[in-house]
């Protein structure tokens, strides 16, 4: 969560094992773009809680010229783009090094790059769950303010008639019958 490597940290928040260490490391490097959105959200709102005005992250500027002659460990961060290490991110299970030899990188240089821009290696059908999360408060919105129908939302959104009816099952959206909206009289 700081960012900093575990064995430089306060005693209280080291890992007191290396399985520990692995595991915070492995976390670090495999978290998704939406848990990576929500930990800086909960973190703005903590510090506005407590009226803290603070950057979450800060990196110096350095003139131009200063690194000009330094003897860097590897490579340029920004000798990779972003969008070749998302393309380089096989979809499910990874190992960093398998990622850093692709774009014929370092491991800490990898590493750096998804702490900068985390990668959605998830199953397909997981960013398809997600998607369904993010979109159903507009779903609902077009469902009880605007009276579209399911199969409207559906084709609208390029999904399924039954995506949308269970994620509003799921969420306890009430359904009206079929082909009906409030304020339309009912055929006989």
């Amino acid at each position: 969560m700081t960012g900093s490597p575990p064995h430089l940290a306060h005693p209280d928040l080291a890992p007191a094992a290396g399985a520990q260490r692995r595991q915070y490391q492995r976390f670090r490097r495999r978290i998704l773009p939406a848990e990576a959105d929500l930990l800086t959200h909960t973190a703005h709102a903590l510090l506005d809680e407590h009226g803290i005005d603070e950057l979450l992250q800060w990196t110096p500027q350095l003139p131009a010229r200063a690194p000009r002659h330094l003897a860097l460990p590897g490579p340029d961060p920004g000798s990779i783009t972003v969008a070749q290490l998302h393309q380089a991110v096989p979809g499910g299970d990874f190992s960093i090094a398998h990622l850093a030899h692709t774009p014929n990188t370092t491991t800490a240089h990898v590493i750096f790059l998804l702490s900068q821009h985390p990668v959605d290696w998830s199953p397909p059908r997981f960013r398809r769950t997600q998607h369904t999360a993010t979109r159903l408060e507009q779903w609902r919105t077009w469902y009880e303010q605007d009276h579209l129908s399911l199969q409207d939302i559906a084709d609208r959104e390029g999904t399924s008639l039954a995506t949308v009816r269970l994620a509003f099952l799921k969420n306890g959206v009430p359904l009206r019958p079929a082909g009906s909206y409030p304020g339309r009289p009912r055929r006989k």
